[in-house]
């Protein structure tokens, strides 16, 4: 928060000067959180809810394959008394399997649930990012910021400064005298032709 407050300051002074040397201009700097915009529009809830109910299914397919699980040690349990020593190492190895198999599918599961997010996420920016500079366009916005990064996330093109600092970099950090004349790399040394042999 400190950091976002610090950065918008620093904006306002940096853009601030130039404004009053050159033209009454009006900055008009806004901020906005994301995460309220993830939660409170309809495109962020549904995106929730579809997570979410993703979530579930794969949760409730993970469960059921951990009931069967149980179900067969505990049916091994109960019946090991009455199990011929072949049926009981079978049961032992189903029990193993399933238990891989439950494993394997519960890092699927990460896996799948991590690329929804992911997909979910980049999709929600873009638009945002859309929305965002056709507001701060319409809105006459100078700058806009968000809240909890930092970011910018909108800016006029009438207070992009990079042309002017590049320039300004090349005036005062000159690159050392050593680089300009930098000796071009020596070749290497051709071997002699060997003397012909005399008759």
């Amino acid at each position: 928060m400190n950091r976002t407050v610090v950065l918008i300051a620093s904006l306002a002074a940096a853009v601030a000067v130039p404004a009053r040397a050159q033209a009454p201009a009006a900055l008009k700097i806004g901020i906005f959180d994301a995460n309220r915009v993830s939660e409170e529009t309809d495109e962020g809830k549904k995106i929730a809810a579809k997570l979410s109910a993703f979530g579930d299914k794969k949760k409730a397919e993970l469960a059921a394959k951990d009931k069967e699980i149980a179900d067969l040690r505990a049916q091994l349990d109960s019946q090991n008394l009455s199990l011929s020593p072949e049926k009981q190492q079978q049961m032992q190895k189903d029990i193993q399997r399933k238990t891989l198999e439950l494993q394997q599918g519960q890092e699927a599961a990460r896996n799948e649930f991590q690329i929804e997010v992911s997909d979910a996420q980049n999709k929600f920016q873009e638009q945002l990012i859309r929305v965002i500079n056709q507001f701060g366009r319409d809105e006459g916005f100078t700058l806009i910021i968000e809240r909890t990064t930092g970011g910018v996330a909108f800016a006029a093109e009438a207070i992009d400064v990079t042309t002017a600092i590049v320039d300004k970099f090349n005036e005062v950090v000159k690159p050392a005298a050593d680089d300009k004349a930098a000796p071009a790399a020596a070749k290497p040394a051709t071997p002699a032709a060997p003397a012909p042999k005399k008759p």
